[in-house]
């Protein structure tokens, strides 16, 4: 009965969203309980017929799913991390993002390259302020590293005097999820994704044909989709039950976990020992590993919530991947979490 208490409690666990010194919105989020992970696996391949990424749907290492525990609350972005808030950052610090540094540049879309792999290309003028598509200062920062997110948070932890960091992956879907159980926040469906976030939809595949076909092979068609090609300015879709707005694409959000694919598994079969593989102990604030197999070729860390070239089934609350920290992409980007005093 308390645990079950524990769970309702969380459903009403967000407050109204406040602005901090450069005018970024944040929304308190209370403790509480959820079940993290992809808990439908059987409705997969009944909802997503068209999506020609389904049959992978364990690639990402997101089940079992198993229950998990916020203990403390927190304060977390009201939508991504925009343009002008990066620039803010920028022109106080006078800071390069990592790719500026090295002269790499930033994994980026190229329309004009044939169809596949060969339209993403890393190429040195693609930076934070040229992503290869026009941004205002509303849209989400991209091309920004693991590493440079470090930055931003040390900056603005020191502006203000308080603790501002990545969310840890568990944070992130906590909030994501608002409270909700069904693979995204409008139901199962994932055409119900159109109405919470910017994927990769008709406009993308009608602005610049066969880019979205390898990932979705219907509604593609004329009035399908969120009507938007590349990224969205942040919050034009509507915000989840807790008031947080793009959790379902738009742009990738790193996280602050390393990433290995059987996360899940490990945590499932600790929590089953604690309570039993029916009923297993929620896991308290998990982090993630602090080594991996991984490590050897690189620091990868998570990355959550899908982007503007995903079709819905990787867009889903539950679905996760990874990218190298010192790495920067035009569909990546980040939101921030503030500590409680």
């Amino acid at each position: 009965m308390a645990r079950l208490l524990f769970i309702l409690l969380s459903c009403l666990s967000a407050s109204a969203a406040e602005q901090n010194s450069i005018g970024m919105k944040l929304v308190r989020i209370q403790s509480g309980e959820y079940l993290r992970g992809a808990a439908h696996q059987d409705l997969i391949n009944k909802h997503h017929k068209y999506s020609a990424t389904a049959r992978n749907r364990n690639a990402a290492g997101v089940t079992p799913a198993h229950p998990v525990r916020i203990s403390k609350g927190f304060h977390i972005g009201a939508h991504e991390v925009t343009v002008g808030e990066f620039r803010q950052f920028v022109s106080a610090t006078g800071y390069q993002t990592s790719i500026e540094k090295s002269g790499q540049g930033a994994l980026a879309f190229f329309p004009d390259e044939a169809p596949g792999l060969k339209r993403f290309q890393v190429k040195p003028d693609c930076i934070w302020r040229n992503p290869g598509f026009k941004q205002t200062d509303k849209h989400p920062v991209v091309c920004v590293s693991w590493r440079d997110t470090q930055a931003f948070c040390q900056w603005l932890s020191q502006k203000e005097g308080r603790s501002y960091r990545l969310p840890t992956e568990a944070e992130w879907e906590y909030a994501a999820r608002a409270g909700t159980t069904t693979m995204y926040l409008g139901g199962n469906s994932p055409d119900s994704v159109y109405a919470y976030g910017n994927v990769a939809d008709a406009a993308l595949e009608s602005a610049h044909p066969n880019s979205v076909r390898r990932q979705r092979i219907a509604a593609l068609g004329p009035g399908n989709g969120d009507g938007i090609v590349f990224t969205a300015p942040v919050a034009r879709f509507k915000a989840n039950p807790w008031g947080l707005h793009d959790t379902h694409g738009n742009v990738w959000e790193w996280c602050s976990d390393r990433y290995a694919i059987d996360t899940y598994s490990i945590l499932f079969k600790a929590a089953a020992k604690r309570g039993s593989p029916i009923n297993p102990a929620p896991t308290i604030d998990p982090q993630g590993p602090t080594k991996t197999l991984n490590d050897q070729y690189g620091n990868w860390r998570v990355i959550r919530g899908g982007s503007w070239i995903n079709s819905p089934t990787t867009t889903r609350v539950s679905w996760r991947s990874f990218w190298e920290a010192h790495d920067a992409a035009s569909y990546l980007g980040f939101r921030v979490v503030r500590e409680e005093r």
